[in-house]
């Protein structure tokens, strides 16, 4: 898909700890959707380090297209929406909450969010990074509403496994999918729920729709062992981590 009128950028940021078979099945998605996506392997970097050193370096024209890299554009529609709105000086991004800072504070996530150089530089360059009372980007959104710009939250309309509200109740989680064609699937990392993640992706690349109900019944299925599951790939990537770390520490022999 060309977007002629605009200059952008697509980004994502992922740690060495991330399957690369999800990377791969998201990059596949994009070139489907004949989307440009920078996947960026930066272990270690801080997400709103990240989303603002993309944002510095952009030209004053361009747009900066944040997505996770458990995330997925179910149609290539929901992307061009969103850098239009960019472009007409509005912010739109996932609704989300942070549960661990304030559950009643909607916010623009960069799970999906799309903003302009400029609109950034008229708010007066908010910090993308998180502190004790925002998470990453929620300062951009922030100024964005106190500013009175355009703002378009999408919402979520099903998800697998609810785990948390927002402020209307409407429940996201493991699994979720958004208005306008996006998926979620959360916390990539450890979760036993990734299968979702290469069904999803394998429907956009044939072209038909996703059976959400059958998709969760299949995780219905998984959740009693889901908690064991997730143990047991930290407790892998924790062993990972020590073969890692002692392969830097142990000196070789005189």
């Amino acid at each position: 898909m060309e977007i002629p009128e605009l200059r952008y950028r697509i980004v994502t940021l992922y740690w060495g700890n991330i399957n690369p078979k999800l990377v791969k099945a998201q990059a596949r998605v994009f070139s489907h959707l004949g989307l440009p996506l920078e996947q960026h392997l930066k272990s270690g970097l801080d997400h709103g380090q990240f989303l603002q050193g993309i944002m510095e370096s952009l030209a004053d024209d361009e747009i900066m297209l944040s997505i996770d890299i458990d995330c997925l554009p179910l149609n290539a529609e929901i992307v061009r929406r969103a850098l239009l709105f960019a472009k007409r000086g509005g912010l739109i991004g996932t609704a989300q909450v942070s549960e661990h800072i304030d559950k009643t504070r909607l916010f623009t996530s960069p799970v999906f969010m799309a903003v302009s150089k400029k609109l950034w530089c008229d708010l007066g360059k908010p910090s993308f990074l998180a502190d004790k009372v925002s998470d990453v980007a929620q300062q951009v959104h922030d100024a964005a509403q106190a500013a009175g710009v355009n703002i378009e939250y999408l919402t979520p309309f099903a998800c697998l496994v609810p785990r948390w509200s927002l402020p209307d109740q409407t429940p996201f989680g493991t699994g979720t999918f958004y208005r306008g064609g996006l998926f979620h699937l959360y916390e990539s990392r450890v979760s036993p729920f990734t299968f979702a993640f290469y069904v999803v992706a394998a429907d956009v690349i044939a072209g038909r729709k996703t059976d959400i109900v059958a998709l969760c019944r299949r995780a219905m299925m998984r959740y009693p062992v889901s908690f064991l599951v997730a143990k047991w790939n930290r407790a892998k990537r924790m062993r990972k981590l020590r073969l890692w770390f002692s392969g830097l520490t142990v000196k070789k022999a005189p």
